[in-house]
């Protein structure tokens, strides 16, 4: 009788045993919540891996003596990955659709973008229309049924790869570390699933002849310029763009110490409403901020780093039309006094940079 190699085997077993752990803590978690003795669940998961840990070493003993048959063995832990990343996915795509994810409190919607904990404000783009998330869960959904049937197991997995992906890189940027690692785990997974098929894959991509039709150029050297063209044609008008400066001498988030109109000090004013509390300069726009988010007068500018002179032309909102003339000059720290007229009017804001631009 030929021995099988072991490996295969222990590989398989050991990423059903590490994700069947963490699927089944999460499984339990969304099933009662916090209803349940943190220790006894992970105890639950922790006394799973151990055992098919533990079992590892039986089975390689066992094996070595021909006592046990190593190709359906590892054909049972292999469909254990399958149906772990499966049953995850489907409930993933469950939660989905039962509103259980992409949930923002609605009064921190309102919030500026700066004040929403990165998670927040992920899912309060990713859940903005509930039609897109639905899309998603149907999709995580189907990739897991995929999974479960050995005709559609490979097309299962090459639909789930590319939405592991987008989610991990999200996650990378959004969320902890903890979520980081578990997203990874599932990728790389999702990865061995697909590479269990490798020689059909090398045949399917390299060696099979598809049945499209082939156009060739008299030239191979035309053929080889035309598929260049699609890199350099890009490179090209992207060279010939004219990108705006980013001067970093005025460009950030400034806070509003003083703003004077006529040589009359405005901070003074009963009335606070219209009083200009920020300034934004980033590569195109300069903006002025009041106490009201929603109130704000934006313009495009041109500035001389030379003469320190800035020329904005407001056109948002449709009302205003006014045209700012004024030098910005720097200060002690971080502070700038910008002094110019806007409207016939002369304007003097003394003004502190509390955070630069961020691209």
């Amino acid at each position: 009788m030929e021995r099988k190699p072991f490996s295969p085997l222990a590989l398989a077993a050991f990423i059903a045993a590490v994700l069947g752990a963490i699927v089944f803590t999460r499984a339990v978690r969304v099933a009662v919540g916090e209803n349940i003795s943190p220790l006894l669940l992970y105890g639950i998961a922790l006394g799973y891996l151990f055992t098919v840990l533990t079992l590892l070493f039986v089975w390689k003993s066992k094996a070595a003596k021909g006592a046990i048959d190593v190709t359906n063995y590892t054909a049972f832990w292999q469909n254990a990955v399958r149906y772990t990343i499966a049953l995850d996915m489907v409930m993933f795509g469950c939660q989905k659709l039962c509103h259980l994810q992409f949930y923002v409190p609605l009064g921190m919607l309102d919030d500026p973008f700066t004040a929403i904990p990165n998670e927040m404000l992920m899912w309060a783009f990713m859940g903005r229309y509930h039609s897109m998330v639905n899309i998603i869960a149907s999709l995580e959904i189907l990739g897991g049924a995929l999974l479960l049937f050995r005709k559609t197991r490979l097309v299962g997995a090459f639909v789930l790869l590319p939405m592991l992906l987008n989610i991990m890189l999200l996650d990378l940027y959004y969320l902890n570390l903890l979520v980081q690692v578990y997203v990874a785990l599932e990728v790389l997974t999702v990865i061995y699933l697909i590479l269990l098929e490798y020689r059909r894959l090398v045949e399917f991509f390299l060696v099979a002849k598809g049945n499209s039709p082939l156009y060739n150029f008299r030239s191979k050297g035309i053929g080889y310029a035309v598929k260049a063209s699609a890199i350099i044609i890009p490179a090209i008008a992207l060279a010939v763009h004219q990108y705006p400066t980013n001067y970093t001498e005025i460009t950030g988030k400034y806070e509003v110490k003083h703003v004077f109109i006529n040589n009359i000090d405005q901070t003074q004013a009963p009335c606070r409403d219209s009083l200009l509390t920020h300034v934004f300069i980033d590569r195109f726009d300069l903006v002025l901020g009041y106490p009201d988010y929603r109130n704000k007068v934006i313009g495009r500018y041109k500035y001389n780093p030379e003469t320190k002179q800035i020329t904005v032309a407001f056109h948002f909102p449709d009302t205003v039309k006014d045209t700012l003339t004024a030098t910005i000059t720097s200060g002690t720290g971080e502070m700038k006094t910008l002094v110019g007229k806007i409207g016939g009017k002369q304007l003097k804001v003394e003004m502190e940079r509390v955070a630069p631009v961020n691209n």
